[in-house]
């Protein structure tokens, strides 16, 4: 079986990688640009490949939606008779999208219902682990925390490694759009509690869901996370 992983380079990818030996990654990082670069043949496509940052699509909405929509789209047409797992977000199903990425994840989840007959949707949480840029991976570094609003939206979040073994299993999943969800559903206040290290409170920042309360059921057949944030914060595994 033939494997292609876009964005085999950023931080899930790399944690994939490992246990797909003989895929093949292309990734800008490499010189691969998804938009312009030779696309092989593959009977699997694993579509991790994005602009990612919800403040940052606010500051560039067009190159934003031209690699996570066009992208997207390229990629459906390439691969019309392979299986196709996406990375989209939990933040597609939130009371309302507040940021270009988000905005760019829904949109791509539609144009693959439309265009794609055998396709696996993965609805990520906020996904950490030690080389992410998640707030849980960046806190453990600083010896002080900026919490943007008042730190009371509460998020669901997972481990990458969990993450990867889902995208695994989802290699033998039917068609359809799963949520990676769990029990772990906690406040950015939480998490800094948690930390423990002095902060303070900086205004919201446009593009973040920072008023909302994350929902984000796990909607799968086989997969449960295993690493509880907490656990990983008391561990200090991501300070190291």
């Amino acid at each position: 079986m033939g494997i292609v992983v876009t964005g085999h380079e950023g931080f899930v990818g790399s944690y994939l990688m490992p246990h797909l030996p003989g895929a093949i990654g292309l990734d800008i990082k490499s010189g691969d640009d998804i938009l312009t670069c030779d696309l092989p043949d593959a009977d699997v496509v694993i579509h991790l490949a994005a602009k990612p940052g919800v403040v940052a699509s606010m500051d560039e909405p067009y190159a934003n939606a031209e690699t996570n929509v066009m992208g997207t789209i390229r990629l459906l047409e390439r691969y019309k008779d392979a299986k196709f797992i996406f990375a989209s977000s939990g933040g597609t199903i939130q009371e309302s999208i507040e940021s270009p990425y988000g905005l760019s994840k829904f949109v791509g989840e539609e144009y693959i219902k439309l265009l794609h007959k055998n396709y696996v949707i993965l609805r990520f949480c906020n996904v950490y682990g030690p080389g992410s840029r998640s707030v849980v991976d960046k806190w453990l570094k600083e010896d002080e925390l900026t919490i943007f609003g008042d730190g009371k939206t509460m998020r669901i979040y997972g481990y990458v490694e969990d993450v990867v073994d889902a995208i695994l299993k989802s290699l033998k999943w039917d068609t359809g759009t799963y949520k990676l969800g769990s029990e772990q559903r906690y406040s950015v206040l939480d998490i800094a509690k948690a930390i423990g290290k002095p902060y303070t409170h900086a205004p919201e920042r446009p593009g973040e869901i920072t008023h909302q309360n994350s929902q984000l059921p796990n909607e799968t057949p086989n997969w449960h996370p295993k690493v509880d944030v907490m656990e990983y914060i008391a561990n200090g595994i991501g300070s190291n």
